[in-house]
């Protein structure tokens, strides 16, 4: 795995730039692999998700799979995948249990655990 400093997330060996951020990848961090934890469904609980859980001291990366980057742009309809989700959010390892119990007690059902 490769390492994207950038917007801290790891990506298969051979990938060179970040396919988020265009940022060069370098070695894996240390502390820990990232591990996909959930899914949202909209850009403001995607928002909303990642502002809580830094509160919390957890770090979280999330990945739009909808065409939306940064303050601008849209928010596609699904069209890839049937109910599939528009926003992925992975946090370190270390973190999954403590994130996913922040996230159920603040966002509820606007997000979906990742089934193991």
């Amino acid at each position: 795995m490769v390492y994207c400093p950038e917007c801290d997330t790891e990506w298969e060996d051979g990938v060179v730039e970040c396919p988020v951020c265009f940022r060069k990848l370098t070695a894996p961090k240390e502390g820990g692999k990232w591990v996909k934890l959930g899914s949202l469904g909209d850009n403001i609980s995607a928002d909303f998700a990642r502002e809580v859980l830094a509160s919390y001291e957890i770090p979280a990366v999330i990945i739009s799979r909808s065409g939306f980057f940064g303050q601008v742009g849209l928010t596609f309809n699904r069209f890839y995948k049937p109910g599939s989700s528009l926003f992925e959010l992975s946090v370190p390892e270390a973190f999954v249990e403590e994130a996913a119990e922040v996230l159920n007690m603040t966002l509820g059902d606007q997000w979906q655990r990742e089934e193991s």
